[in-house]
């Protein structure tokens, strides 16, 4: 029998395969959501993407403490290798958590996400801004 969690991500999965690109971009919150309801040692690109886009569509309506929550789901659904794998996708997951961390006051969180981003030796600085 299928964990409540896992069903729902289930659907989410459906979802994200089945929506046009359109109604996709209409219900990114409701879709993220979904999939980010079981993601016990989950790496999947496409759900990173959704996290992406959905911290994105989130910053640019002023909800910080939403583009924190999708960036931050969507650093942990990265490979371990990210830096080398994703350089432009990992940049700009801890780009938005810190800028979001920065406009939620809280600092010492911003720190972290600046810390790791600026300690890497793979990708040039122009890609770190």
């Amino acid at each position: 029998e299928e964990s409540r969690p896992s069903f729902r991500r289930s659907i989410g999965e459906v979802l994200y395969r089945e929506l046009s690109e359109i109604k996709l971009e209409a219900h990114l919150f409701e879709v993220a959501n979904l999939l980010n309801t079981d993601i016990t040692d989950v790496t999947n690109i496409d759900y990173v993407q959704i996290n992406l886009r959905a911290a994105e569509k989130a910053k640019d309506i002023s909800a910080f403490d939403k583009c924190s929550y999708y960036a931050t789901k969507g650093i942990s659904m990265l490979p371990s290798d990210k830096w080398d794998s994703h350089p432009e996708m990992a940049v700009k997951l801890y780009s938005l958590a810190a800028e979001a961390e920065r406009l939620l006051g809280r600092h010492s969180k911003m720190d972290i996400y600046c810390k790791e981003v600026l300690a890497q030796k793979s990708i040039s600085t122009l890609q770190k801004k």
